[in-house]
């Protein structure tokens, strides 16, 4: 078996996902506790070992809980708890635990303290597509964080290497800023030393959005730079093979101390490791097979490593490489000089031994000595040749100069040809392998960034060259111009590609089997390559045979023969016979390419075009969880798409960090229409963001509806948005609409109505005039579906992808039955804004005028407050569903327990954004189906 660690490697892999599968990752270790089990909020004494800091923060591990009679012992009677390091007490916390403190700076690595402070978890996703903070810090074996922490005491004993460590990067980073500017200053840090606390937010987004953001990781890049460097020079003063390779191998290794070992980090230099082990014992480096055992070491210690990003990216990346890249690329021909290296060169010299060097030398060796017969011979005739050329004087000189000159011009075009055609197809690999795991987490794809990079990779190993000199050298840091001209370079051409069109492909989070079935047709499309590269070889390898056999007959009658047939065919001597027999099997090696390349051409566009599928669009109604605010998005069989409120007083920012991330998860590009009930921050702040960066995130609003009130007040009240509007940064301005009781459209199997605010309505009370719509949709003929609703509480049928998603079906469709059991089915969603006392009771006449009743979901107006859905409009309206949207524990007290218990009365189902998180509403197999992101 070829690789087989990489096989063994693999295996463990698959042992290690399927523990995380099954939760056994999850297990608590006996005798300690999870930070689920803490009270959040709650104030809490612990005691722990610092291995990590920041400018803020200090980590802790080996962290046990004090017992609550501790809390009153001062801080010398806590000193005797700090030399615990065993967490497998009885009060040993099983993940680590990161402290907000302002005396970070002052505490060594290494040291235990004692710490009081606010426990707060780390929030799993509620909305999806929302980035789940509580997966992402699991990786990092982190459960929680003590806010606002104060440092009761500390031990003296510490790690004086890492301290010193820290220092250093300390210092180095204070001389980044004095070279530097400080945007790039950030940059060069991240770069150096993996501090990416002060990037600059604009430029994290332009980089990320052009597939470039890759270039601030510590990588292979910065181990082939620092640690190959090292070794070769060592190797190069004659030092053997061992104190070379052990002094580059601790050098790397206080690096990756110095710079947080992160992920990459931690791949890269492990692998590294493994090279140098490999030369020390003389056995040949196979960078498959030390990718695995890499992969292999860190899921086996920690399984949630395959639930992060960076892990899954870094090892495809380099998968990418070593897999697809040499069957990618194309063969082509030796050029001048170094033309013969490029990529390619230093992939496949990483996986070559002494053996094959040597055997290369051996068949330099046999060619040299098979050419000097003939150019012994080529020299009996050069005599001539040079009395010739002796009289044509300096002139002759001059003109084998310049014919020197344009072939070495020649060749380097050649070189720089070759070399961007390896690093296109380098790109495309490493593009083709990430791409499922870049739409798992990111759900889009730049679309120029294989091109992008071209420009972008090439140049940045001098600057980070320049960059470590100006960095570690006293006097150097002038060279610190080269890094700020690069960087300049690629903000510009970052700002020029985005503006190109067609700029992001975003087919949304794709699916399971989408993700496997991708990867199979990327093996087939290999498969294929490789099956016709053996072809090939075996084609040749027979014709040389068949050569090898003729060669042994008379040469000088088989020649003469040859060239009579030659004369026969009107050929000139010297030249091949125009005989069909000799064209045909490089006819059939042409045709045998062209396929192969065609077929396989084929399979990855079909790969690609996979995430393009979506199953056919349907009537539904997505509750996103803002916290204590309203946003609902809501989405027609016909593929409308319409956003009612986007705000929160309690959660910032939720443009950029839910709305966004929900649209991207969905493949959704464009919203035909934004209606905004009133303009209270808890309704707005979030449809403002989204005008001010939904553009440069390729999302568009096609108009902006607001209530139709007195028009004294509409500039007043209603200035921020119009103004929003305006400078919304899509191609055009959002245009801008008023709505009033009794205007309504139809989008295909769904009819909207507004019924509240009537033309002219006061603005005394921004509450009162809050926009109300009905919504019915009508879901065709089929059979009624009947239950599901069991003590006004939703069943528990776990769906989705989320494991804390629960999913539930009532029965609100309506409907006359006809004789075969079917009937034409409808349901039907009204929405309520903040709509409160006169508000509520204009709306309630336009109710009762236009006969509605029996409604399917209601959206409880005002998060649930005691001042609205009175007792008579829930009398009236009968809804089977109700979704509440509040915050949890908000400083408001909604929803009241007035509405609730008008609401149990009802009987209706009630929903809870602040408990389920998202709820998704739809249509599906007769009924419809409740969907929360949590239980």
């Amino acid at each position: 078996m070829r690789r087989p660690l990489f096989a063994a490697a693999l295996f463990l892999v698959i042992i290690a996902s399927i523990r995380l599968g099954t939760g056994w990752a999850e297990e608590v270790p006996y005798g300690c506790i999870s930070t689920n089990q803490l009270d959040i909020g709650g104030e809490l004494l612990i005691t722990g070992q610092v291995y990590q800091k920041n400018e803020t923060s200090v980590y802790l591990k080996s962290v046990v809980l004090v017992t609550s009679n501790a809390f009153g012992q001062s801080a010398a009677g806590l000193r005797q708890e700090i030399p615990i390091q065993e967490s497998n007490i009885s009060n040993g916390i099983y993940e680590n635990i990161i402290c907000e403190t302002q005396e970070a700076q002052k505490i060594p690595l290494g040291s235990y303290v004692a710490a009081r402070g606010e426990f707060s978890a780390y929030s799993h996703a509620t909305n999806p597509g929302e980035f789940d903070a509580a997966v992402y810090y699991r990786t990092m074996e982190v459960g929680g964080k003590l806010r606002k922490a104060v440092i009761l005491s500390r031990g003296e004993e510490y790690w004086h290497v890492r301290e010193w460590l820290y220092g250093l990067k300390c210092y180095f980073k204070e001389r980044l800023y004095r070279i530097f500017p400080e945007k790039e200053a950030a940059v060069m840090s991240a770069l150096l030393l993996g501090d990416k606390s002060e990037l600059d937010g604009d430029l994290k987004e332009l980089y990320k959005r052009n597939g470039v953001l890759h270039i601030l990781s510590i990588s292979s890049l910065h181990i082939t730079i620092i640690g190959m460097s090292i070794y070769r020079l060592l190797r190069k003063t004659g030092l053997p093979v061992a104190p070379c390779a052990l002094a580059g191998s601790v050098i790397l290794i206080l690096y990756g101390c110095m710079t947080g070992f992160s992920v990459s980090a931690c791949r890269a230099i492990g692998m590294y490791l493994i090279k140098m082990a490999a030369e020390v014992v003389g056995r040949t480096y196979d960078m498959l097979t030390a990718l695995g055992v890499m992969g292999a070491v860190m899921v086996l210690r920690n399984p949630f490593y395959l639930q992060n990003s960076g892990f899954l990216l870094s090892f495809t990346s380099v998968l990418g490489i070593g897999v697809v890249y040499p069957v990618l690329e194309p063969p082509l021909p030796a050029g001048n000089g170094a033309a013969g290296g490029g990529l390619k060169g230093k992939a496949a010299g990483a996986l070559k031994g002494k053996a094959e060097r040597e055997n290369a030398s051996k068949g330099k060796v046999e060619r040299e000595n098979a050419s000097k017969g003939k150019a012994e011979r080529e020299n009996a005739s050069k005599g001539k040749e040079e009395r010739e050329n002796a009289s044509e004087g300096n002139a002759g000189k001059i003109g084998s100069k310049s014919r020197e000159a344009l072939a070495a011009a020649a060749g380097s075009g050649q070189n720089l040809m070759k070399s961007l055609i390896q690093s296109f197809f380098a790109s495309l690999s490493i593009t083709l392998t990430t791409l499922p795991v870049q739409l798992w987490f990111y759900y889009e794809i730049p679309v120029y960034s294989v091109f992008l990079n071209l420009f972008v990779i090439p140049f940045l190993k001098p600057m980070m060259i320049t960059g470590l000199l100006a960095m570690l050298v006293p006097g150097l840091g002038g060279l610190g111009i080269v890094g700020r001209a690069i960087l300049g370079s690629y903000e510009l051409i970052c700002g020029c590609f985005d503006k190109l069109p067609f700029h992001t492909w975003n087919p949304g989070c794709p699916k399971v089997w989408q993700i496997v079935v991708y990867y199979l047709l990327l093996c087939g499309a290999i498969g294929i390559r490789i099956t016709i590269k053996r072809l090939e070889e075996s084609k040749q390898g027979k014709m040389s045979g068949e050569g090898t056999k003729n060669n042994a007959k008379s040469v000088g009658i088989k020649g003469a023969e040859a060239i009579g047939r030659a004369c026969t065919k009107g050929s000139r001597p010297g030249e091949e016979a125009d005989s069909p027999g000799l064209k045909r099997p490089c006819m059939e090696k042409g045709g045998l390419k062209m396929a192969g390349a065609a077929g396989s051409t084929a399979v990855l566009i079909l790969a690609v075009l996979l995430f393009a599928i979506h199953p056919p669009a349907e009537n539904s109604v997505t509750f996103l969880d803002v916290g204590q605010g309203d946003c609902i998005l809501l989405r027609t069989a016909s593929g409308e798409v319409y956003l009612f409120d986007c705000g929160s007083s309690s959660r910032k920012n939720i443009g950029k960090y839910i709305m966004i991330p929900f649209l991207k998860y969905n493949g959704i590009h464009t919203i035909d229409a934004v209606f905004l009930s009133h303009p209270d921050a808890d309704h707005i702040n979030g449809a403002v963001e989204l005008l001010g960066i939904g553009g440069e995130n390729n999302i568009t609003v096609n108009q902006l509806l607001l209530p139709d009130i007195e028009e004294k007040a509409k500039e007043e009240q209603l200035g921020e948005l119009l103004k929003a509007a305006r400078e919304a940064t899509q191609r055009e301005p959002v245009p801008v609409g008023y709505l009033s009781a009794g205007d309504g459209w139809t989008c295909g199997s769904a009819a909207f109505t507004c019924l509240h605010p009537v033309k002219g309505f006061s603005a005394a009370d921004v509450n009162a005039y809050s926009e109300c719509f009905l919504v019915e949709f009508t879901e065709g003929r089929g059979s009624v579906f009947r239950g599901g609703r069991e003590g006004g509480k939703m069943s528990g049928e776990t769906s989705g992808k989320t494991s804390g998603e629960t999913g539930g079906k009532t029965s609100g469709e309506t409907g006359s039955e006809t004789d075969n059991g079917t009937c034409s089915l409808s349901w039907t969603l009204l929405l309520t804004g903040d709509v409160q006392e006169k508000g509520e009771e204009a709306f309630f006449r336009e109710i009762q005028e236009r006969n509605i009743e029996g409604i399917t979901v209601l959206k409880a107006a005002h998060h649930g407050s005691r001042n609205s859905t009175s007792e008579e409009f829930l009398n009236r309206l009968k809804p089977l569903l109700t979704i509440i949207s509040s915050g949890k524990n908000n400083r408001y007290g909604h929803p009241h327990a007035e509405l609730m218990e008008r609401l149990e009365a009802s009987g209706t189902v009630i929903v809870q954004t602040a408990q389920s998180g998202a709820v998704t509403v739809r249509w599906q197999d007769g009924g419809l189906e409740v969907f929360g992101m949590r239980e």
